[in-house]
């Protein structure tokens, strides 16, 4: 597992990361006993489509969430819809309910929510991973309608706007790297979940004069990205810093405020034994540590803008030589 430069939150603490998983094929009782049977604990089921589990490991950290990840499902929303299709019957509600629930499992992942571990303790879901992989469960290339995703939320390391719009810099330098090593499933292209950030975005924030404010940079992230759907959502950041402002802009009770990244690029291949963890990890340090290096970072953003006047090959092309001298 590859070190960061960075060992701090923005508190000065032991920086902690969070960690989603989505995939197929087993049911929430069976994904919640997985977890208590490798971290001990107990489980509260808040419904028929989530749960959360307390467990002993990860005490201190909080808890664990394991959810269909269907809002209409999950929210309680479907209730009131059935109460009115089966006229107040509450055994056709619950048989509608069955039928729409199964069908569901079919296309919509079952989703787990790790509560925000140290860093250092990633290894330790690696055995989760083991486990669910060792059940069959089924990833992004188990189905071609599978736009399953693996999300990391590291904490930031600062606040300072400067810092921000370096780590914005480092991943635009090296999306194309990231999509290319991470293998992105088409199926994850083809929706809207992670769309790339628009050009004129990034030549806004490579301009070497650009040096906002926390409040303009902000504003500009809303102008151009008014959605969660980037592979790099900086919306919970921005919601923990000035939740007023992001929420006069996007406001789709999705959004959680928290002091993290929220990177959403690499596919969820728990089926393949191959894939870990570790290996997603050690492909986002490389922004971490781009990040860090500022004179690098100058250098790379420099020839970004160039890049951006000659269209036609990927900024990929211009990285890809220098990742192994420079952080292997």
């Amino acid at each position: 597992m590859k070190a960061s430069p960075y060992k701090t939150n923005h508190e000065g603490k032991p920086r902690r990361m969070g960690v989603e998983l989505e995939f197929s094929g087993l049911t929430l009782q069976e994904i919640s006993e997985s977890i208590t049977e490798l971290y001990g604990g107990t489980i509260a089921y808040k419904g028929r489509y989530i749960s959360e589990i307390h467990t002993e490991r990860f005490k201190e950290a909080g808890s664990f969430a394991v959810e269909l990840d269907a809002s209409l499902l999950k929210d309680g929303k479907m209730s009131g819809y059935l109460d009115k299709i089966s006229m107040g019957k509450k055994d056709i509600a619950d048989k509608i309910e069955d039928i729409i629930a199964d069908s569901a499992m079919d296309f919509v992942p079952m989703e787990i929510v790790s509560p925000p571990i140290l860093i250092s303790d990633l290894p330790e879901l690696e055995r989760l991973r083991a486990s669910l992989q060792q059940q069959a469960v089924e990833g992004t290339r188990s189905s071609v309608f599978n736009a399953f995703g693996l999300h990391l939320n590291p904490e930031l390391p600062s606040l300072d706007p400067s810092e921000v719009r370096d780590f914005l810099r480092a991943f635009i330098l090296m999306y194309d790297w990231l999509e290319e090593h991470h293998d992105v499933d088409t199926t994850r292209h083809i929706t809207p979940y992670i769309d790339p950030f628009p050009k004129k975005y990034a030549r806004l924030i490579m301009q070497p004069n650009y040096e906002p404010d926390i409040t303009t940079l902000i504003d500009d992230y809303l102008t151009h990205n008014p959605t969660r759907n980037r592979p790099l959502d900086m919306l919970p950041l921005f919601t923990f810093i000035d939740e007023d402002r992001v929420m006069a802009v996007v406001d789709d009770g999705l959004t959680s405020k928290r002091p993290t990244f929220h990177y959403r690029l690499p596919n969820c291949d728990i089926s393949n034994p191959n894939w870990t963890l570790k290996e997603e990890w050690n492909r986002w340090v490389v922004v971490e540590r781009i990040a860090s290096n500022k004179d690098k970072l100058e250098k790379l953003t420099s020839s970004y803008l160039e890049f951006l006047e000659k269209p036609g090959k990927r900024f990929v092309s211009v990285v890809g030589k220098h990742i192994k001298d420079w952080f292997s």
